[in-house]
Parts: C-alpha cells; sequence; structure tokens
C-alpha cells in the first residue's frame, strides 16, 4: 500500500498525513487484497477545507472521491465514509457477479422439490433461451 499526499494553499502537516493514513488503512484492509495506490490532496480555499482522495487498485479500479467543509479532520472523515460505501458496493457487485445467472445453480428436471409448486422443468430449449437473453444483456 502506498500513499501519496499534495497540499495546496496550505502548510505541511503530518498530523493530517497521519490521521488519514490511519483512516485509510483500516478501511482498505477491510474491503481490499490486492496492492492499491493512494493520492490524497489537502487544499483551503478562503474557508472551505477539501480532501480529494483517488485510489486505484492493482487488478484495475480507480475510485476518486472529495469532500469541502470548514474543518480538514471533518473532510478527511467525509472522504472515508464515501470511499466505504463505494468499496462496499464495489465488493457486493464482485460476489454478485459470481454467483448470478449462472447454470451452475439452475436445477435439473431430477433435482425438482415435489413441496414446491412454482418448481418448473428445465429442457434444452429453455438453457438455449437462456443463453440468448444472458447474451443481449451483456450487449447492452
Amino acid at each position: 500500500m502506498r500513499f501519496q499526499y499534495s497540499f495546496k494553499h496550505m502548510e505541511v502537516s503530518t498530523a493530517i498525513q497521519e490521521y488519514a493514513e490511519g483512516k485509510l488503512k483500516q478501511l482498505i484492509d477491510k474491503f481490499v487484497t490486492k496492492p492499491i495506490e493512494a493520492h490524497i490532496t489537502f487544499s483551503v480555499d478562503r474557508h472551505h477545507h477539501l480532501a480529494h482522495c483517488s485510489l486505484s487498485g492493482g487488478d484495475g479500479f480507480s475510485i476518486e472521491v472529495e469532500h469541502k467543509c470548514g474543518d480538514m479532520y471533518g473532510s478527511v472523515d467525509k472522504i472515508i465514509d464515501k470511499l466505504a460505501g463505494q468499496l462496499k458496493k464495489k465488493k457486493d457487485r464482485l460476489k454478485d457477479h459470481k454467483n448470478k445467472d449462472s447454470i451452475k445453480n439452475m436445477k435439473t428436471v431430477g433435482e425438482s422439490d415435489p413441496e414446491d409448486p412454482d418448481m418448473v422443468s428445465i429442457d434444452a430449449s429453455d438453457l438455449v433461451k437462456f443463453e440468448e437473453a444472458k447474451r443481449r444483456n451483456s450487449a447492452s
């Protein structure tokens, strides 16, 4: 894990660097297992403190978030919250992708449950229709 910091229109602060790095490490360890690079920019524009974070991972993903408020520590907390939401959504999408619309998950004729009246037998024409619909959805 590699961190880079930039400061615009303000003095370099090791306290804010350590605070942001500690929060990001906790979050990244929770959601990401591959190598990751984080670039954090702190800037001050009049009375607004802006924190911008750009994450790029070894598997090709990239996330950028920023927040502006009256306190730099508050801005860091808000970008951590936003990153947590986006990383959770990404992780959930990856989990759903592995389990969704898989022929392996479909029951065959021999596995039908006699107690389930909605269970319908699957034949070859159903599988062909399923594959065509899946191909159309992925092309969209």
